[in-house]
């Protein structure tokens, strides 16, 4: 009798141990989200510099990166619906806008975009969210005319 009590409380213990371990790891990875979601909140509508848009540049492609995002032929991530962080660049171009996504910037090579854009002024004007758990999803910098 003693046995079959001691190894239903053991196996109660496992499980609350278990149940205690998994709530810990989600309520860490939303305050992780929910870290990085504010960070890029913070951007919105903020006026930078292009080194500042470097740093965020360099930011999200360690974000995607540890986040094993996958790329497609052309080496641009993959929407992968959940942690996906794609991030376009509209440069004036003859009078209007070309977009560039942040891949692309990095493949030519940073120093190139820093020595043509890092006294330029840029914003965000767009952010979206993934829709199965509100991650960020994208964002738009747009080179401000001076």
């Amino acid at each position: 009798m003693k046995n079959k009590i001691l190894l239903i409380l053991i196996i109660f213990m496992v499980i609350l141990v278990a149940i205690t371990y998994a709530l810990y790891n989600y309520r860490i990875g939303m305050q992780e989200t929910q870290r990085t979601n504010n960070e890029y909140k913070s951007y919105y509508q903020k006026k930078m510099l292009g080194t500042e848009l470097v740093s965020i540049i360099n930011k999200t492609e360690d974000t995607n990166a540890k986040n094993n995002i996958e790329k497609d032929s052309e080496g641009l991530y993959i929407d992968n619906g959940e942690n996906s962080i794609k991030v376009y660049v509209k440069l004036i171009y003859k009078e209007d806008y070309t977009t560039v996504e942040i891949e692309k910037i990095l493949n030519n090579g940073i120093e190139k975009f820093i020595n043509s854009y890092s006294t330029a002024d840029f914003e965000c004007t767009e952010i979206t969210y993934h829709e199965k758990n509100g991650n960020v999803k994208s964002l738009i910098f747009t080179e401000i005319e001076d």
